[in-house]
This record gives structure tokens, sequence and C-alpha cells, in this order.
């Protein structure tokens, strides 16, 4: 049989290697297309996955479904797609049994795969979420949007969507940390919401820090 795990990052670069080229626009006349110059959606998984590794086991989640929900949460999830036509949740959690097929993963988790990837939308929760898979799952995805990689994605996806300046990057990063600090407080789980503070601090200190840096001396430097 295959191995679930190599097999969720086979569809998953295949989805998001052809997504991102779209994405960039990537064309060519002959031979193989070139590959995007970043494929955020891949990177951001990876970043998930990790912290799912990491979280699962401390809160008592099955490390296999999170693992695998992880891998798959976003598998359907289009880059620049307008919000009223993302049901990305629904068309992946939907695509778990064919992806899974002819793996070794255990079938029986299958439907926890599904549940998880299926509540993991979302910047912010009134209640806490049910199964403790959905709840990591849920944080793993937010978590991954804070701290130093976060920076990195950031930038990296930055001049898709429109010529990047150096006062762009900021001021959007002072919007996402008004959004950052509802995520921080949204954590389902205490091993989290103590990562997400740090991850938070990080990120606060490195956009004042860009301000002050970016500030015009005429209008004087931020405090």
């Amino acid at each position: 049989m295959r191995s679930w795990r190599e097999t969720c990052e086979q569809s998953l670069r295949a989805f998001t290697g052809a997504d991102a080229q779209r994405f960039w626009q990537r064309s060519h006349a002959t031979g193989s297309a070139p590959e995007a110059p970043f494929d955020y959606r891949f990177e951001h998984t990876l970043a998930v996955v990790k912290l799912a590794r990491w979280l699962a086991p401390q809160i008592g989640a099955d490390l296999e479904a999170t693992e695998c929900a992880a891998w798959l949460h976003d598998c359907r999830k289009r880059l620049k797609e307008p919000q009223e036509r993302d049901h990305h949740a629904q068309e992946a959690s939907a695509a778990v049994p064919e992806i899974l097929a002819g793996t070794d993963f255990p079938s029986a988790k299958i439907p926890l795969v599904q549940v998880a990837i299926e509540r993991h939308v979302g910047l912010r929760l009134t209640r806490i979420l049910e199964p403790v898979e959905a709840a990591c799952l849920w944080d793993a995805d937010k978590l991954s949007k804070l701290g130093a990689a976060s920076v990195v994605h950031f930038m990296g996806i930055s001049p898709a969507f429109q010529p990047v300046t150096t006062s762009d990057v900021l001021a959007r990063g002072l919007r996402w940390l008004e959004l950052a600090s509802g995520i921080v407080e949204s954590m389902n789980t205490e091993p989290a919401r103590e990562e997400a503070r740090r991850r938070y601090v990080f990120l606060e200190r490195h956009y004042l820090q860009l301000a002050r840096e970016w500030a015009d001396p005429m209008e004087g430097v931020p405090g």
C-alpha cells in the first residue's frame, strides 16, 4: 500500500503547484511550464503540518488524523479567489476519501479528518471547537499566520497582489496586527495560545521596528 503521508504531499504539491502557476500567470510556448516564483499554499501547509505534529501530542489529539487533516485542509483552496466563492473546506473534505484511497491510512479515521477540515475556517472563534482534532487543526492553521515564517510567506506572495512598496508592506502589516490580536485570544488550546502570544510579540516588534526605520524625519519618528 502507498504511504498516506507521501500521497498527501504529492497530491497537495500537484494542486498547489498548478494553482501557483495560474496565480503568477506563468506561461510557456514549448516544453514544461516553469515553476512559480513562490508556492504560498504549499509553504503555508507545510508550516501547519509541522505545528500539528508539535501540538497534537500535547493536547491528546489523534496524531495521524490531525496531521492528515493538516496536509489536506487547503488541498482545494485557490489563491485570490473571491470570498463569496470560497468553499474550500467543504471541497477539501469531499476530496479526502479519494486522495487516501489505496493508502495505509486507517479508513476509520477518515471521518475525523473530514470534520477537522470542515471546521478549520475563520479567524475568530466564539467557542472551543470539538473534537480535539478540529481544535488542533484550527490552532495550527492560525499559528502559521503568526511569527517569523509568516513574514516570509507574506513577502513571498505580496508582489502578486499589487506593486509593492515598503510603505505598502508596513500598512498591511499594521492592519494585520489588529486582526492577529483576535486570533491569539481565539486559540482553542493553552499551548497554542502561549505560542501565539510569543509570535504576536515578534510580529509587533517587527512592524514597529519597520515603522521606526521608515519614518520621515520631517514628520517625527514613532516612539
